[in-house]
């Protein structure tokens, strides 16, 4: 059996880690000029990512950091002159420029040494270091900071809201990445900011990272910014989360800067003290509302909801008249209010189960059916709607049945 040569392991070694380097170094050539095939050096580059011999070194990340600007600037370059390019794959070339120079900096050390070849040391007796590459490319990532904008909206429309988010977070965190030192670009007004972090609410949202959503939501108002559309969304997000303190405080942020023009945010506040039983509460809200704005359905017919939680069912009703009256066409009010009388004659039913049976068929036929029959329409009217066609016709199924009445049952079960 041969022996093995250590020095030849070794040679080897040494020959595979210089051809990798070779490799990068060949390859950064190719990534530059006007003809730069960045494509090409792409690919070519792809193995050093993962070699042992060059993954840890600041040069290999630098390239293919400089092959996605260089390829970005190129189809920007195309764009601007007319010429059709893949717009998703600019947003990601942003994206992985960005990646690639954020790995590259903590590399990017080299050791100073004197005349002698000796390390240069600092007073504490630590060696000196210095950079090689992070001043071009705290330069470079400053030159497209703007472009990250453009990135995350190019992005966004390819419906890649993982990457839109991606690109805009990037605009909003540079000015504060340390590793572009003083080359750092200044921040934006607030105004600004808060509009891109609203938009990255938006796009986590879109992706499904909920969480993440309320957090851009959030940090858009610590910004200043505060839209209805904002609160909606980020109820709409804490709703989806599950997350009922965030739905109110929300709602209570919102009800503070819009309550007069928009009574949606009270009603949400009030529905939570409703079903957390704090009916005196909500019903001081409601007064204090309905006086400011007579005219609001919404109200009325909310506060109709608070007197059908408490079982007062002729207060009940009496609101959520006033509210159909109002909004003749509004399918929740109509909804609320056949349930209510629904629920009203379900209740006198209940209670006078033990008469004797020729008091009770007198009952069912003088009070119980007839409001029965008086809740119809208003739930047959709350099935044009799709928001309410599903509670609607569960309801009329059930009321059907009880009045005996098949033809509009077997009309209610084939919807």
């Amino acid at each position: 059996m041969k022996k093995l040569s250590i020095l030849g392991l070794c040679l080897l070694a040494v020959a595979s880690a210089s051809a990798q380097k070779s490799l990068v170094k060949e390859v950064e050539g190719k990534a530059k000029g006007f003809n730069a095939d960045y494509a090409a050096a792409r690919d070519q580059l792809k193995p050093a990512l993962t070699n042992p011999e060059s993954k840890d070194e600041a040069q290999t990340w630098y390239v293919a950091g400089t092959i996605e600007f260089g390829d970005y600037d190129a189809m920007l370059g195309k764009k601007a002159v007319g010429q059709q390019v893949d717009e998703p794959k600019m947003g990601r070339a942003l994206l992985d420029g960005y990646k690639y120079y954020m790995t590259a900096f903590p590399l990017d050390t080299v050791v100073e040494k004197d005349k002698n070849g000796s390390p240069k040391l600092n007073k504490d007796g630590s060696p000196k270091t210095k950079t090689k590459y992070s001043k071009d490319m705290a330069k470079k990532l400053a030159a497209h900071y703007n472009d990250y904008v453009t990135g995350g909206q190019l992005l966004w429309d390819a419906k890649d809201y993982a990457g839109a988010y991606d690109a805009w977070n990037i605009y909003t965190t540079m000015p504060e990445n340390k590793s572009l030192g003083e080359e750092a670009p200044k921040a934006p007004a607030d105004s600004i900011v808060g509009e891109i972090l609203y938009f990255q609410g938006l796009a986590a949202w879109q992706a499904e990272k909920l969480p993440v959503a309320l957090e851009s939501f959030n940090a858009a108002r610590a910004k200043g910014y505060n839209t209805p559309s904002l609160y909606d969304y980020a109820i709409s997000v804490a709703a989806q989360s599950q997350d009922n303190d965030a739905v109110v405080a929300l709602a209570q942020a919102a009800n503070d800067l819009y309550g007069e023009t928009d009574s949606k945010y009270l009603t949400i506040i009030i529905n939570d003290k409703i079903n957390n039983e704090k009916y005196d509460e909500a019903q001081t809200l409601l007064e204090k509302a309905i006086a400011v704005s007579p005219q609001n359905a919404e109200l009325y017919d909310v506060m109709g909801i608070l007197y059908q939680s408490k079982k007062n069912y002729d207060k009940a009703r009496e609101y959520i008249s006033k509210a159909v009256e109002l909004a003749p066409d509004n399918a929740k009010a109509h909804l609320d209010l056949g349930r209510v009388i629904y629920a009203q004659a379900v209740t006198i039913d209940e209670e006078n189960q033990n008469l004797e049976q020729a008091e009770y068929n007198k009952l069912r036929a003088e009070k119980i059916d007839p409001m029965l029959k008086e809740a119809a329409p208003y739930l047959e009217k709350a099935l044009s709607d799709e928001n309410t066609e599903s509670e609607a016709r569960r309801l009329l199924r059930s009321l059907y049945y009880s009045l005996g009445d098949e033809t509009n049952l077997k009309r209610i079960e084939a919807m």
